[in-house]
């Protein structure tokens, strides 16, 4: 949602004018001043814009500072630029030079003074007023949906690391209490053995997390799932393994749910990698999927626990792709989704992005 408006800053007054996000989610707020003001009526060659000094003629500019060195210090604001249009958030207390375009993010209900920074004692001697239009972006978070019908998202198979060890966590919210025969999460080698495959859960409510084929045959920890942990309730999941040690690991919620030892069979090249799906056609989930990320290691709780409810930046240690799943790009024909990690960009099938501002990261 876009949001447009206009106010204007009187320079005689101090306060100038409160600007505040009414919007129930974050805005990502853009200002433009323009017009002009001056911090002496009396004195025409003082006339300045948004930009304070910047803006006056270099050799008046110039002789203001040689003869006042310590100016700035006599300003309301004297860390922020002289006579130029600030803005400080009165939550925060943090002020910004607006100077020709500033862009703010504000919370609900943050305020922002705008005023001229001007020698803190002298406001009634001004002149003018500076017109400031302004925009907004409403940063609802929107996360992906699938039907459980066909829908998925497809990404290259080198994404998933092939060898020893692997972990691959997402946030969850189920459309229904106990979904039957579904997948979050799988990748296939090219002979159609698993790689890597989580039922969350299949037709007997059960999760199962199948990992590393040789063969054939793989290796699977399972546990009976509860109904309270689905039903419009993000849940975080982290599954991890390690063939060395043969450990395997499901974390809830940044804690432990289920481990087993003796699992020792390697991941093999993977060759069909899906979000949303075990096939194209069946066991699709059936609800909401955000932050989806695999890595090349077999992460720690306190690893899991530490990032798993805020953004990354792609570049971490050990992180070998990462959607969030909270855009979609038109590329041609195709619905693109982002890899943050800058290698494997995904192919959206049916699935669609919603708004929900439930989901527990920022």
């Amino acid at each position: 949602m876009t949001l447009t408006g206009q106010f204007e800053v009187a320079a005689t007054a101090d306060p100038g004018f409160d600007f505040t996000n009414t919007q129930s989610t974050e805005v990502i707020y853009t200002f433009a001043p323009n017009g002009t003001w001056s911090p002496d009526a009396t004195n025409p060659n003082l006339e300045c814009t948004a930009e304070g000094l910047a803006s006056l003629q270099p050799m008046i500019r110039d002789g203001l500072i040689k003869g006042w060195p310590d100016m700035a210090s006599c300003t309301k604001y004297p860390k922020n630029a002289i006579y130029g249009l600030v803005a400080q958030n009165l939550i925060t207390g943090e002020v910004t030079d607006i100077a020709k375009k500033a862009t703010i993010v504000l919370k609900p209900g943050q305020t922002l003074r705008f005023l001229m920074n001007d020698l803190f004692w002298d406001y009634g001697n001004n002149k003018g007023s500076l017109k400031v239009s302004w925009s907004g972006i409403s940063l609802v978070p929107k996360v992906m949906q699938f039907d459980g019908s066909g829908d998925y998202v497809t990404v290259l198979p080198d994404s998933f690391p092939a060898g020893n060890e692997i972990t691959v966590s997402f946030w969850a919210k189920g459309a229904d209490a106990l979904p039957q025969a579904i997948s979050a999460i799988s990748a296939q080698s090219a002979t159609n053995e698993r790689v890597f495959q989580v039922h969350l859960p299949w037709s007997d409510g059960i999760i199962y997390f199948d990992c590393g084929a040789v063969g054939g045959a793989y290796d699977r920890i399972q546990k009976q799932a509860q109904a309270t942990e689905y039903k419009n309730k993000w849940v975080h999941w982290a599954f991890t393994k390690n063939a060395q040690t043969g450990e395997m690991k499901i974390y809830q919620n940044g804690q432990l749910w289920h481990s087993s030892t003796g699992h020792t069979r390697v991941l093999p090249k993977s060759s069909t990698v899906l979000i949303g799906s075990y096939s194209q056609a069946a066991h699709s989930y059936n609800g909401c999927l955000a932050e989806v990320r695999v890595w090349n290691k077999a992460r720690t709780q306190a690893e899991i626990q530490a990032d798993m409810s805020k953004r990354l930046t792609g570049k971490e240690a050990g992180l070998v792709g990462y959607w969030p799943l909270n855009d979609v790009r038109v590329e041609g024909s195709a619905l693109k989704v982002a890899d943050i990690t800058g290698n494997f960009t995904g192919t959206v099938t049916g699935a669609v992005l919603v708004e929900d501002s439930t989901l527990p990261v920022s």
